[in-house]
């Protein structure tokens, strides 16, 4: 599954997908129409249950918050544990960076009442909170697991992290049953 929004990053979206499928995958992605969803959910269900039903999970980090369904299906794919991927615009690593001093009390936790205004380069402070989410920020780092986020520029940049964790799609079958053996022990 291939999470992210959507406007204003159709062409890179286009690519993944198509670049994934040329690999052999089966790409579930909200864009292309390939998320199933049953006659009686909601969107954000279907997404949801999108999320429980891959194999695998893709989530890109654009500089647009959206709907907010993307940060759900994150957080989704982190509660089940799935095997995942992040791939993160420098914005948000930049943004991060500038404003974590106003964002965070001297503790750590995010002050609640931190807001920006909609600028043309990111929408909202909450796609921090979701890249923050997906490198699992809260925990110790000794306690993170699949929290690698690749940050990126152009769409050129995106292209060699796909390609070396997703073009043998043999090894990351033989992974995945490697780990449902691991599930039943």
């Amino acid at each position: 599954m291939v999470s992210s929004t959507v406007y204003g990053s159709e062409s890179n979206l286009d690519q993944i997908h198509a670049v994934l499928k040329g690999f052999g995958y089966d790409v579930v992605m909200s864009k292309e129409g390939t998320v199933y969803i049953p006659a009686d959910f909601s969107n954000e269900e279907a997404c949801l249950k999108a999320v429980e039903d891959c194999d695998l999970f893709l989530g890109i980090i654009f500089p647009r918050y959206g709907s907010g369904i993307t940060h759900k299906e994150l957080k989704k794919a982190i509660e089940l544990d799935k095997p995942r991927w992040f791939i993160a615009h420098y914005y948000i690593l930049f943004a991060r960076e500038i404003l974590k001093q106003y964002m965070f009390k001297r503790d750590g936790n995010r002050k609640k009442s931190f807001k920006f205004s909609k600028t043309n380069i990111m929408d909202s402070e909450k796609v921090i909170d979701m890249y923050n989410d997906a490198i699992l920020n809260d925990k110790p780092l000794p306690d993170r697991k699949s929290n690698w986020a690749q940050p990126f520029f152009k769409t050129s940049e995106i292209m060699p992290f796909i390609e070396t964790q997703f073009k043998d799609i043999k090894k990351r079958k033989k992974e995945l049953q490697q780990l449902k053996m691991l599930d039943k022990k």
